[in-house]
């Protein structure tokens, strides 16, 4: 039987389908599959941020902290005394321009207020024959790089727990050490 259409064309009675176009698109399955690799490579990426920024700001303290021993060491040379018991000299290293560029400073506050890449504060005060370098806000990740790599100190104590004076500082002490709090002070000389 043959049908006649209104332009003059003639269909068969049997038609013939064409096979179906798939669909294309991804499944829900496929869409979850897909958003999980995708979560893992981002929190891969931000874990290895995190610990590139930790190196990074273990190194600038410890580069901030060798500065200013170097700084108070040559201001006090030859002077004997690093001034009375429990004196600050963050406004004397601040007005000698010795206090490295990457510390934030405030002369707002008395004394000047110095404040090191873990937004911690840097107070220096001398121990008459010695000088103390405080550092606050040194978490466990920073402080056992820093304590390990300390050298030329007489002696790291953290949160006020027994000082170290054995150089280098074995892992396993530093870890100990850390745990205790977050205010980390090098005594020189």
């Amino acid at each position: 039987m043959t049908h006649l259409f209104t332009n003059g064309e003639t269909m068969n009675s049997k038609m013939t389908l064409k096979p179906l176009k798939k669909q294309a698109g991804m499944t829900l399955l496929e869409l979850i599959a897909s958003l999980s690799v995708v979560a893992v490579v981002v929190v891969g990426a931000l874990s290895l941020y995190q610990s590139a920024t930790a190196s990074q700001r273990t190194t600038q303290i410890t580069q901030d902290l060798t500065a200013i021993r170097a700084a108070t060491k040559q201001m006090w040379q030859g002077q004997g005394t690093f001034g009375a018991n429990g004196t600050s000299l963050n406004d004397v290293l601040v007005v000698s321009k010795k206090v490295p560029t990457t510390i934030r400073v405030d002369t707002t506050t008395a004394p000047d207020t110095l404040t090191h890449a873990a937004n911690g504060t840097v107070n220096i005060t001398s121990s008459v024959t010695t000088f103390d370098v405080a550092l606050t806000n040194i978490e466990e990740d920073l402080c056992i790089p820093m304590l390990t790599g300390a050298q030329g100190w007489v002696s790291v104590t953290v949160a006020g727990s027994a000082a170290i004076t054995a150089f280098p500082i074995a892992p396993a002490t530093a870890v100990t050490a850390c745990a205790t709090g977050t205010v980390v002070t090098f005594r020189g000389n």
